[in-house]
Parts: C-alpha cells; sequence; structure tokens
C-alpha cells in the first residue's frame, strides 16, 4: 500500500468537507438577507444571484462571516490549551533533570519531529491514568504538544511507543488541530444562525414570495443541518486518523508496530469499563475526540473502527 496516496486522497476528502461547511454558510447566510431583503418578485435564485454578485451587499452574509473569523481567533489563541484542562499531568521539559524512562518519550518526540521535518519540537506531556491513550493539539512551536497517558508507556514496547508518537506528530503535521477547530467554529456559527433566524422568522409572513421561500428553507434546514454538520464532521475526524495513522507509517517506516500499539490499545479499553465513564465530562469529551484511539463503528463516530484501521494499515 502507498501510504503518501492515502494521504493525499484523504487530504482531498478533507477539502470536500471544508468546502461544504463554506457553501452551507454562504447559502445560509444568503437566505437570511433575502428573508430580511428580498430584492425582486422575480424568484429566490435570482435574489442570491444578485447577492452573490454583489449588485446588493449582503450584510447578514458578510456579518456571518465576520463572526466567524472572530470565533477562528478566539480559538486559534486558546483552543488548545483546552486539551489539558481536568486532568493530571506533567510536563517533560527537556533542560531538566529527567527519569531514564521520561527522557527516552522526549527523544521519540524530537525524533518523529525531525522525521516530519516540523522545525520544531512540540511540548511533551505525561498524562497521570492508566488508561492507553495518547493525543495530539496545536499546530506551530507555540502551541504543539504530544501528550501520552502513564498506562500506554507502562503497557506499549518501544516500537509500538514510537509509533504512536508518529500518528500523533503526524496530526500536527497535518493541521489536524487547527482544522478541527475551525471546522468546530463553522458548524457552530451555522447551527447558531440558522436556529436563530427561523425563532425570528417562524411568526411572520412577508408580501415577498422570493423571502417567504426563504424563511420556509430556512426553517427545515434548522431540523436537518444539526445532523448534517454532524456527520461531515466526524467524517472529517475519522478521515484525519486514517491520514495519521499512514503518517505514523511513514515516519517509522513500520506498519506492524502501529498495527500491534491499535490491538493492545483496543484490548485495554475493552477491559476497562471506567474509561467510557470518564468520557462522561465535558474537557473529557473534548479531549476523546482527539485520543489516537476510540471506539468507532458507525458515522456517528469520531474514529474509524479498529478492523478498518488495521485492513488500511495491512495494505487490505
Amino acid at each position: 500500500m502507498d501510504f503518501r496516496e492515502s494521504i493525499t486522497v484523504n487530504n482531498r476528502k478533507t477539502k470536500l468537507v471544508v468546502c461544504s461547511y463554506i457553501v452551507i454558510m454562504i447559502v445560509i447566510g444568503l437566505l437570511a438577507d433575502i428573508s430580511i431583503r428580498p430584492l425582486s418578485e422575480v424568484g429566490l435564485l435570482h435574489d442570491m444571484q444578485l447577492y452573490i454578485t454583489f449588485a446588493e451587499t449582503p450584510y447578514i452574509t458578510l456579518g456571518i462571516f465576520s463572526l466567524t473569523l472572530i470565533g477562528i481567533f478566539i480559538i486559534s489563541k486558546f483552543g488548545h490549551k483546552l486539551m489539558l484542562s481536568g486532568s493530571t499531568y506533567r510536563e517533560l521539559v527537556p533542560d531538566s533533570t529527567l527519569s531514564y524512562e521520561d527522557r527516552r518519550v522526549v527523544n521519540m518526540v524530537e525524533e518523529m519531529a525531525i522525521s516530519a521535518n516540523l522545525g520544531y519540537t512540540p511540548k511533551v506531556f505525561i498524562m497521570e491514568t492508566e488508561q492507553m491513550n495518547a493525543f495530539a493539539a496545536g499546530w506551530s512551536k507555540n502551541n504543539a504538544l504530544v501528550a501520552v497517558t502513564s498506562g500506554l508507556l507502562s503497557k506499549l514496547t518501544r516500537s509500538e511507543v514510537q509509533a504512536v508518537i508518529a500518528h500523533e506528530v503526524g496530526h500536527i503535521l497535518h493541521g489536524d488541530s487547527k482544522l478541527t477547530l475551525y471546522v468546530g467554529i463553522l458548524a457552530n456559527v451555522i447551527l447558531t444562525i440558522t436556529n436563530v433566524f427561523t425563532r425570528v422568522f417562524f411568526f411572520s409572513r412577508s408580501q415577498n414570495k422570493s423571502a417567504n421561500k426563504a424563511r420556509m428553507i430556512l426553517l427545515v434546514l434548522n431540523f436537518v443541518l444539526p445532523i448534517v454538520t454532524q456527520v461531515l464532521y466526524l467524517y472529517l475526524s475519522r478521515t484525519r486518523e486514517y491520514m495519521a495513522d499512514a503518517a505514523s507509517v511513514r515516519l517509522t517506516g513500520d506498519n506492524q508496530a502501529m498495527i500491534s500499539a491499535l490491538q493492545k490499545i483496543s484490548g485495554d479499553y475493552d477491559v476497562h469499563e471506567n474509561y467510557k465513564k470518564d468520557e462522561q465530562s465535558y474537557t473529557e469529551k473534548y479531549r476523546a475526540a482527539a485520543y489516537i484511539f476510540s471506539k468507532g463503528d458507525s458515522i456517528f463516530s469520531t474514529h474509524p473502527s479498529i478492523e478498518n484501521r488495521l485492513k488500511k494499515l495491512r495494505g487490505e
């Protein structure tokens, strides 16, 4: 299997998902503009065309994009910090005195960062829990981090830990944390705006047919979009997991280590019911979407099923 080709294919899928969100956002904005300020009696599509070509300024559409940019800016500054909140962890600082085990973890992160040509080494954290898992956050020297659990370090071999770390460095390399945060903002803005305008227009009617059609479509979308945006977001998340698995193989040159690590992590999850209960807190749910492993078997899962991931890694 050509893992570089796998990354290329999944990148195309990612672009398709992001473009879908942008198109949905534009449509919602234009429908809201027409609902409040219809431009003609010709029809809904004609009014959309007038707004798209800026024959008239689509104020609401531009306002939605402005709110989105503000949200993206805030998330870019503080979003990665949520990943460690609500957990017990310690940072491994390379310049400090580290134990042999801690130094080994730092060395592996440094090695994988060099292999990936990141140009910097992400910060390294150990989360104190028996759960076998790991995650990455950030996308630059200022905010990138790799966190692994103490349970994972104690139960995997060195080559398996290295494969897991390579997977997480792959997430940073591909900008997955940035992408999922941005898409999350897009989804929330879309749903919030649709809900607000549906409530505003629910009991009102206009003399203009285009405005009434736009309001009716917004009402329908208010029920449909929560499902559509969630499915798109989760599809994106699963796609990025496949990419990170492929990156792990590319960086380590070994698919067997990643296969073995996923099998052990999956088996460990199945015998510890308390892991599932831990995911009830908000911060843990937020973090669970970034973990290297989470149960996945449907379009509403953040991760692909372990069976599908292993098939991809084996080239089946």
